[in-house]
């Protein structure tokens, strides 16, 4: 049937792990694959009974309790916020790393802590991302084979993707957000150590593109940014908190700043990096509060199907889902 890649449109904390989870339960998908540059962005999901689940290194189509989780070998890989994830989201029978990730040291942590460039200029959440993809590419770092610890999970996951994909579904998580691409975005340096497109996923994983299926592209109603770099229609951080839509990271608590609605010519530029077949529009209740926990198409309001039509022109894509609210039941399927 092919993989389904999951990416953001702009710079991040859109919604791709909610995303991802409920395409999980809704396709009964065998298999979900992490892409993406590491631990450095994170995913945050209210479940309906208020449990609030965070992950940094597995994709989180594991909701789905069918589905088993890897890691593509392009990842970067901390093995203690591997290990700790299997452990709390008790997966250790179906999680998985490929053999040849790079691995995250204590050392790459503490490097980026002490780097002023990233902690104060760029506003890198110094999770030794970017000094461990250095020492990779100069060939002096180490991969996941050799880190004991990891090797009840050690697989060949593009080996797995690739056959998966070729009879079922194959769900592909990216991380972060396109314009936060190294190579692609035009804020360097504020941006992350890899590219973060459609394209980009498909190589973290191995994943044969014949056997892409969908693109799924994830539009944030009210665009966000963590860190440093330029954010259009930018929202004063106390105008969100009076509104009650501030947002706060996953992975480091910072506030995330806000944007009063999306920039259309940065939009048209994802779409044509990106290719997406599909739109999930996120956070649609922070744009309309009246569209908060709608569940049904017809809860949908006159001043979010304007946005959908909006988005649906410059993406040349369909809207499949409308995020209504902070839980992961509330998505609004309107295909």
């Amino acid at each position: 049937m092919g993989a389904v890649i999951i990416v953001d449109a702009l710079w991040g904390d859109s919604g791709k792990g909610k995303t991802c989870a409920h395409l999980a339960r809704k396709l009964n998908a065998p298999l979900a694959v992490r892409a993406g540059v590491g631990t450095n962005a994170g995913a945050s999901i209210i479940l309906d009974d208020d449990t609030v689940v965070r992950a940094r290194q597995l994709p989180t189509g594991w909701l789905n309790p069918t589905t088993r989780v890897a890691v593509g070998s392009g990842v970067l890989v901390d093995p203690t916020v591997f290990l700790s994830e299997v452990e709390r989201f008790e997966i250790a029978d179906r999680a998985a790393v490929d053999y040849r990730c790079a691995v995250i040291t204590p050392d790459h942590v503490e490097a980026e802590r002490r780097d002023a460039n990233l902690a104060q200029r760029v506003g890198s959440t110094c999770t030794g991302n970017g000094f461990a993809r250095a020492d990779f590419v100069l060939r002096r770092g180490i991969q996941a084979r050799d880190v004991p610890e990891l090797k009840p999970y050690l697989a060949d996951v593009a080996r797995e993707v690739n056959e998966v994909a070729a009879r079922d579904v194959v769900l592909v998580e990216g991380s972060q957000g396109t314009f936060l691409s190294l190579a692609l975005s035009p804020d360097y340096p504020y941006t992350t150590s890899d590219n973060c497109t459609a394209a980009a996923a498909i190589d973290d994983v191995g994943l044969n593109w014949r056997l892409v299926k969908d693109v799924v592209m994830v539009v944030k109603a009210m665009p966000t940014r963590v860190g440093s770099g330029p954010l259009p229609h930018e929202m004063p951080e106390e105008e969100a908190v009076r509104l009650g839509i501030a947002e706060y990271g996953t992975v480091t608590g910072r506030a995330r700043r806000k944007a009063f609605e999306i920039d259309w010519d940065l939009l048209a530029y994802a779409t044509m990096l990106n290719g997406p077949t599909q739109i999930a529009l996120t956070f649609c209740d922070h744009y309309d509060p009246a569209m908060r926990d709608a569940r049904t198409p017809a809860d949908v309001t006159g001043r979010i199907r304007a946005l959908i039509a909006r988005v649906e022109k410059v993406t040349n894509a369909p809207v499949i889902l409308v995020d209504t609210g902070k839980h992961l039941g509330d998505f609004i399927e309107l295909v």
